[in-house]
């Protein structure tokens, strides 16, 4: 379909959509580095994905192992930046003690504590054949 509009507008509009598209991996990047730099959690996660990582190179694991181990490692620090978000958020909201606000601060809690517990008996399954062998 023909477009009315002259060709100019046409590229300005693409220039912007990549632009935006841009930042939104600079702001993406600035909550990365804000929830290493003040979030102590993010630090404990990042000293076991560390730990994880030479752990692997010196079992020389599979290709497999390697991609569920960074998956995992995605999906915990993932949880702790959501988890991080609903509390400064539900911060935001009310400073006073809140019940509702308080359970949902314990879910988002939860999400972390579920995906990490995962992640100790996956590394369990793929590390014991390594030490038993």
């Amino acid at each position: 379909m023909k477009s009315f509009l002259p060709e100019k507008y046409n590229e300005q509009k693409k220039m912007n959509t990549i632009r935006k598209h841009l930042a939104s991996y600079q702001y993406g990047a600035r909550g990365i580095w804000l929830a290493f730099r003040y979030e102590h959690n993010m630090r404990y996660h990042l000293a076991a994905a560390v730990s994880v990582l030479v752990v692997n190179y010196l079992l020389h694991i599979s290709h497999t192992e390697w991609l569920i181990t960074l998956m995992l490692i995605g999906l915990a620090w993932m949880a702790e930046v959501f988890n991080t978000a609903i509390e400064k958020l539900a911060d935001r909201v009310s400073k006073n003690h809140d019940p509702l606000i308080g359970q949902v601060k314990d879910l988002a809690a939860g999400a972390v504590t579920i995906i990490c517990l995962i992640a100790v008996v996956c590394a369990l399954i793929i590390y014991l054949p390594y030490f038993l062998l």
